[in-house]
């Protein structure tokens, strides 16, 4: 499953391989995997469009497209996106294909048919499970200490993992980043919050910052 730091990079590809680009065409190979909450087809709905602005939002890809509508991506377990460029070979396992105007195409592979793509109207996102109610932001200005003391306070009777692991607590921190985050702390993953001390409450949120910088580092000087 794509962490935060995975995430981050693709953002960061799209924004820059992607944005700007119109979709000529566009093929569905597995339908289980699209939530249409419009009344027009997939296929219909996305040709013709630029794609103006990548996004994200926990686990969640927003593609921001020219015609008033947004097509929301949640990789789950397996999925995988894939921009192949001229004379690259496609993925196996494909799902759907979007055809770009510089003649590559945008496809998202699943094996496991798991991933999810929503297409909503602009800012209608009640049709998506679990997006309206990701937690704060850990990248953000506002991911504090003292917001990160109040949190702790509010949700005391968690056991320490399921708290940094709760997307609608924090978002977002996956399996591999939070076992990471508590080895870093030295803090016992069913250590009840209430019984952590205020030094370890913020050691946790040093810990959670500053191994999430070693992902996101890591994951560019692997892709790079």
């Amino acid at each position: 499953m794509p962490e935060l730091p995975d995430l981050l990079y693709i953002q960061k590809y799209l924004r820059r391989e992607v944005c700007g680009r119109t979709i000529t065409s566009v093929h569905v190979k597995e339908p289980i995997v699209l939530r249409i909450a419009v009344d027009v087809k997939f296929e219909d709905a996305l040709q013709g469009t630029t794609i103006n602005v990548c996004a994200l939002h926990g686990p969640f890809i927003r593609l921001e497209l020219s015609n008033n509508l947004d097509l929301i991506m949640n990789l789950m377990l397996a999925g995988k996106l894939q921009h192949r460029k001229l004379k690259e070979k496609a993925e196996s396992y494909l799902c759907f294909s979007l055809s770009l105007d510089d003649g590559s195409n945008l496809n998202l592979c699943d094996e496991q048919k798991m991933a999810k793509a929503y297409l909503v109207k602009r800012g209608e996102f009640s049709a998506i499970p679990k997006y309206r109610e990701q937690g704060i932001d850990i990248l953000s200005p506002e991911f504090t200490l003292q917001t990160f003391r109040e949190l702790a306070s509010k949700h005391s009777r968690k056991q320490v993992r399921v708290f940094i692991n709760d997307h609608t607590i924090l978002s977002s921190i996956g399996n591999a980043y939070a076992d990471e985050i508590l080895f870093d702390a030295k803090i016992h993953p069913k250590t009840f919050v209430n019984k952590l001390s205020p030094h370890e409450v913020e050691q946790l949120y040093n810990s959670i910052l500053s191994v999430m910088k070693w992902g996101i580092e890591k994951v560019e000087a692997a892709a790079e």
